[in-house]
């Protein structure tokens, strides 16, 4: 290869590279959580989607409820709880109501 394709090939390994790097950083950013929410092991995770309705763009948010635990210097996460537990689940799902601005108000099916 000639000295010129030798500068090609370079300028367009960099761009893809950049390319690759901006598309991982983007589609990383837009996978976080909005926010979390814990009491004690129960934990509530808040996500944000924009979505289509009947009256155009709209914010959903969804919330995933889990128990984290250690397990082998491992963290682990399970949907099961035991009664103090779900004490603190509800205590947590309380938080994630009142920061989030959760609302059930009529038609909210869109």
């Amino acid at each position: 290869m000639n000295y010129s394709k030798q500068k090609i090939m370079k300028k367009l390994l960099i761009i893809f590279s950049l390319i690759v790097v901006y598309q991982f950083t983007a589609y990383s950013q837009d996978n976080k959580p909005k926010a979390t929410y814990q009491v004690g092991v129960a934990k509530v995770t808040v996500w944000e989607n924009e979505r289509e309705g009947k009256y155009g763009k709209f914010i959903a948010k969804s919330f995933k409820v889990e128990k984290i635990y250690k397990k082998d210097n491992q963290w682990e996460s399970t949907d099961n709880f035991n009664l103090k537990e779900l004490l603190q689940l509800r205590a947590a799902i309380d938080k994630a109501i009142d920061e989030e601005g959760v609302k059930i108000t009529e038609g909210e099916d869109r």
